[in-house]
């Protein structure tokens, strides 16, 4: 009986590690079985989910090396800012492969970043363009507070337009302006990229804001 009851425990054991394996790959792959925008979107909010609740299954990093290593379909593409608190393949739980990735201090657009863009959706058929700013933002302060240092200059005078609010509260300006900065860059998009903003029409692209707040660890889409 003893030795029958040790027998059952390390099949169960064994089932155990197996289902975890199976569970950490299971989405590694996970842009070959998104084929819409609103999938793309919903898997993003459930990444973001899985991260904050510590229940992430897109890290086996190895595996999706070997996946990944002829050709690359990512779902969606994440514009985020330089800041190091803001990772997007891990707040979204994406690992290697599922998301493209562009960063610029204020997430903000420009040619190049357009013509990444470009790339990702038009000729590797991304679904989710995501535009997001985040919280206690340096871009956004310097803009702010009217910072001058070499190319920065220029780079945060591009985020101004956005400046929304008083001083008086600073923590709340900071908010509404990064908000608004992800809403103006989105209209820059559409506007000045006529690719990206055919696919929208045409509706295999979608284009949203979000905002992530680097206290929590949660992304707000917006």
């Amino acid at each position: 009986m003893k030795k029958t009851k040790i027998i059952t425990a390390v099949l169960i054991a064994s089932l155990s590690l197996i289902c975890s394996v199976q569970g950490q790959t299971k989405t590694s792959n996970e842009q070959a079985k998104i084929s819409t925008p609103d999938e793309a979107l919903t898997e993003l909010k459930d990444g973001n989910l899985r991260f904050i609740e510590g229940k992430m299954i897109n890290t086996n990093y190895k595996e999706e090396i070997e996946q990944t290593k002829t050709d690359q379909h990512p779902h969606s593409l994440i514009l985020s800012c330089l800041d190091s608190r803001v990772p997007p393949e891990i707040i979204f739980d994406q690992g290697i492969g599922n998301i493209f990735v562009a960063r610029v201090a204020g997430n903000i657009e420009d040619p190049n970043v357009l013509g990444s863009m470009e790339f990702a959706t038009k000729v590797k058929g991304t679904k989710l363009i995501v535009v997001m700013g985040h919280s206690k933002c340096g871009a956004v302060k310097g803009a702010i507070d009217n910072a001058e240092l070499g190319n920065l200059t220029q780079l945060v005078n591009q985020i101004k337009p956005a400046i929304t609010g008083d001083k008086s509260n600073m923590d709340l300006m900071m908010t509404e302006t990064s908000k608004k900065n992800v809403e103006l860059t989105i209209a820059d998009i559409l506007k000045n990229s006529s690719v990206i903003s055919e696919l929208v029409v045409e509706g295999k692209l979608k284009i949203v804001g979000a905002y992530y707040d680097i206290t929590t660890g949660k992304v707000i889409f917006i």
